[in-house]
């Protein structure tokens, strides 16, 4: 059995793991959903929130050691979890996520993705700080390939994201590069594309998997995607 902590992406909380958990409990293994810095409760300044405050969240969860999955934006957070206590770190799983590079930022690594045919759009939030998902139309992006009323839950639950740690530069060294990843591309994603997933993947991971899905596979197919982080587990 190994402990597993799942890492929401950006204007996403521990909810989105909803499905997943029970599939990876019934293949006999521990799950937990955390929130990041900035969640509503948070009653820090979203000013001063860093990615040390998101690798702290996940490594007081850690125990003697888990399997880090991050999902989007997530794998800024899980990369700076593995580089600051790498023991703590059993491996990493990237879910239709970002894989930095020392000195990336969220922002940048996003400003360097192929171009889409309809950007997600956004509204400021947080009083300057942070921003949201703008709703209108962005179940065609977020959630394809989600059933309807799954999309709506998730629509209603999205929620503000701080900007500070996306524009906050990630170091990674040694510490970060000798912790096992595994990618898991989803090839319909209209988020991050299919192309930039398999790149980033090529330059780190140590297997690649695909799901022919959307940005979204913890609601699309979470059985198929609890079935890979298991096997990254093993």
């Amino acid at each position: 059995m190994a402990r597993i902590l799942l890492i929401h992406g950006a204007c996403h909380g521990a909810w989105c793991w909803r499905d997943v958990i029970p599939a990876l409990e019934a293949l006999g293994h521990e799950a937990l959903a955390l929130d990041m810095p900035g969640r509503a409760g948070d009653t820090r300044d979203a000013a001063t929130l860093t990615l040390g405050d998101h690798a702290a969240a996940i490594l007081n969860a850690a125990g003697d050691g888990a399997l880090l999955v991050g999902h989007s934006a997530g794998g800024f957070s899980i990369s700076a979890a593995a580089e600051a206590a790498p023991d703590k770190v059993r491996g990493l799983v990237y879910v239709a996520a970002l894989l930095p590079q020392d000195g990336d930022t969220l922002v940048g690594k996003m400003r360097g993705l192929e171009p889409t045919d309809a950007p997600a759009r956004f509204a400021r939030a947080l009083d300057g700080n942070g921003y949201i998902f703008d709703t209108a139309g962005a179940a065609d992006l977020l959630y394809n390939g989600v059933a309807p009323a799954d999309a709506d839950w998730a629509l209603s639950m999205v929620c503000p994201e701080p900007n500070a740690p996306h524009r906050e530069a990630i170091r990674l060294g040694t510490a970060f590069a000798a912790v096992p990843k595994t990618y898991v591309r989803c090839t319909e994603d209209r988020i991050i594309p299919a192309n930039d997933q398999a790149r980033m993947a090529r330059a780190g991971c140590a297997a690649l998997h695909d799901i022919a899905t959307g940005h979204s596979p913890f609601l699309s197919t979470p059985a198929r995607l609890a079935g890979l982080i298991a096997a990254a587990a093993a």
